[in-house]
């Protein structure tokens, strides 16, 4: 190649690489999309039932100068004031910890933002938001999971994991408009399982075969129905006693009595016997279910994600107690020495503060049957010889091996174990397909939750990020513009190369 032609390639480089640089800039910038928003306008009529859902442990900060634009947030453009749920004594706006959320108002003019910052702990606060003439209703929620799966392996909303194998129908976690209870089944075994390192005690095992729960003011069951063939039919989903038929699209729960046609929540239902239940907030209870085709029996895993909800059997620990709190918020105090005394705190006061009654019971009971039905008070044994039931067939038991080739694809350590722990007692292999189906199942993430979609943000809502204060020039005309660039200098070259 000549000096000369190199000479044009340079100059024809030198001339059209600001342009190319700014337009490959600016088309950078216009890809970036600004932090999501929950525009509140004069003026406005915005969807109820906004909730920011937030993990327990995490410092939140929503909107305002300091806040972290990577997080949604709330936006006004007038004047805006909050209201809480809190007693007049204790305002949020006056700056104490509102449920690990405190308030801050920035001071300026008019237009200003007001945001939450703080450390969130399990909980609600509900808050009322009004910019000009245009009143929400908000609610901000730190949560956390529980669950419960195989042979009731539990999982309490503040992390600890203990053997749960009583019979009955137990409450498995409440709050205010929100209750699951899970009805537990014994398993008569030909072995007696292993000590569990938790509870230290050994005993017999039981399953999840119903749960139940309510939502607002509808009552939603997963039971099987009468009959023990394994069909999709059999396992039946109730929305206030009645039967409802599940298709591709979620079932709405709409209020009972709200002449709003406010929604209590959603029911979903997924492949190989999966039933998402979600709230109103973003609460998902996830049943899944498998037949156990050898028994007869349905039995389920069950799973809380997102829930502010405390109380009972999956409930957080109290203070200085090895187990959750009782209903009345007591503690049973530290782990005692003895088995007996730990099977005697668990199994009897424990257990028995936390059945359910024929009073608060969510379940559907064919006629002639209730809760006492399905309690079996000496379940499990204490100490047992044998876990066996008469006129009942006992499982038995498989080998490690094949527990550990039924629960290969089990990815979790903990479930895992215990999936192995389930198919070595039970003999049953496939607890381990029930167990590969529940740890598929993604829930939702931190951030904005309704029921109904909510509306995209406009133009003029838009918060003023850096990306949004760039000039007009940096749009998507930019990046078609920079790309017909890119194609007129490679012809430039080419055409300068050719020159003598």
């Amino acid at each position: 190649m000549s000096m000369k032609s190199e000479s044009r390639i340079l100059n024809t480089l030198r001339r059209g690489a600001p342009a190319l640089l700014l337009t490959l800039a600016c088309a950078g910038v216009a890809q970036a999309q600004p932090a999501p928003i929950m525009p509140i306008t004069s003026g406005c009529t915005p969807p109820t039932n906004r909730t920011y859902r937030t993990t327990a442990g995490t410092v939140l900060t929503i909107a305002g100068g300091a806040a972290d634009t990577t997080n949604p947030f709330i936006k006004s453009t007038g004047l805006t004031t909050w209201s809480t749920a809190l007693p007049a004594t204790t305002p949020c706006d006056a700056g104490p910890v509102c449920v690990g959320l405190s308030v801050a108002t920035l001071s300026g003019s008019a237009n200003k933002t007001e945001y939450f910052s703080g450390t969130a702990v399990t909980g609600t606060q509900k808050l009322n938001v009004t910019a000009g003439a245009c009143t929400a209703d908000f609610t901000f929620k730190a949560d956390s999971t529980g669950g419960g799966w195989g042979d009731p392996h539990l999982t309490t909303v503040d992390g600890v994991h203990y053997d749960f194998q009583s019979a009955g129908e137990f409450t498995a976690l409440r709050e205010d408009g929100f209750v699951v209870q899970t009805r537990q089944t014994p398993v008569p075994t030909a072995t007696v399982p292993i000590t569990n390192p938790y509870t230290g005690i050994t005993h017999c095992v039981a399953i999840y075969t119903a749960v139940a729960a309510k939502l607002g003011t509808s009552r939603v069951t997963v039971q099987p129905s009468r009959g023990g063939e394994s069909q999709p039919a059999n396992m039946l989903v109730r929305v206030n006693g009645k039967v409802i038929e599940l298709g591709n699209t979620p079932y709405v729960l709409h209020a009972v009595g709200d002449k709003k046609d406010a929604i209590d929540g959603t029911i979903t239902k997924h492949p190989d016997g999966m039933f998402e239940i979600t709230d109103a907030f973003g609460t998902q209870l996830v049943v899944t279910s498998a037949y156990w085709d050898a028994h007869q029996v349905w039995y389920l895993n069950v799973n809380v994600y997102g829930t502010s909800a405390h109380e009972g059997t999956m409930g957080r620990l109290a203070e200085r107690s090895w187990l959750p709190a009782l209903p009345d918020g007591s503690s049973l105090g530290t782990k005692p020495a003895s088995e007996a005394d730990r099977y005697q705190a668990l199994y009897e006061k424990f257990a028995d503060a936390w059945r359910v009654t024929d009073a608060t019971s969510l379940f559907d009971y064919e006629q002639g049957t209730n809760t006492a039905t399905f309690t079996r008070d000496e379940w499990p044994r204490n100490h047992p010889q044998s876990c066996a039931i008469e006129g009942q067939t006992s499982a038995q038991a498989a080998t490690e091996e094949v527990a550990q080739q039924a629960c290969a694809k089990v990815v979790d350590a903990t479930r895992k174990a215990d999936c192995v722990f389930d198919v070595m007692v039970t003999g049953n292999p496939g607890f381990g397909k029930s167990y590969q189906v529940m740890q598929g199942f993604r829930p939702l993430g931190p951030g904005w939750y309704s029921p109904v979609p909510l509306p995209e943000p406009k133009c003029e809502d838009c918060p003023k990020t850096p990306p949004c204060d760039h000039p007009w020039w940096c749009c998507r005309t930019a990046i078609v513009l920079g790309i017909l660039l890119i194609v007129l200098l490679v012809l430039l070259v080419l055409r300068a190369r050719k020159k003598p």
